[in-house]
């Protein structure tokens, strides 16, 4: 019987996504978690261990904190925003890689963390933009 069964969505059938984009988007989820892990523990090692916040980013702990809870927000957003195959959302997903990864540059050379931290904490975006700039997930992108 035609009719009985269960039909899927005609984008998922004719367009799944691909399995580069699939790894991308699990490996956006570990980042998400980090940089909440991350933004909490900054601001209780800030109230608890106070020698470990370094003196020179004393009055920045709480904006880090916002700006890694704002991270975590917009790859949730963009994880949730992913099957639509928007292009725009392709490059805005690259960029904030990009702009993690100078900001994990920034702070390795100006003494902010460790340098074992700063390339174990780069291998996240790293791999997030060789998988979305991998040949088969621009094709999926740019549909």
């Amino acid at each position: 019987m035609p009719g009985s069964k269960k039909k899927m969505a005609k984008t998922s059938k004719r367009n799944p996504m691909p399995r580069a984009v699939r790894a991308g988007r699990n490996t956006m989820w570990i980042e998400a978690a980090i940089a909440l892990v991350a933004g909490g523990l900054i601001v209780l090692l800030h109230h608890q261990a106070k020698d470990f916040v370094p003196s020179a980013a004393v009055h920045d702990v709480y904006r880090a904190a916002v700006g890694l809870g704002g991270l975590a927000l917009f790859l949730v957003l963009a994880i949730a925003l992913l099957r639509f195959q928007w292009r725009i959302l392709w490059v805005l997903i690259l960029l904030v890689q990009a702009a993690a990864l100078v900001g994990l540059g920034w702070l390795l050379f100006t003494g902010g963390l460790y340098w074992a931290l700063c390339i174990g904490l780069a291998i996240v975006p790293i791999t997030i933009l060789g998988t979305l700039t991998e040949r088969f997930a621009r094709r999926w992108f740019n549909h």
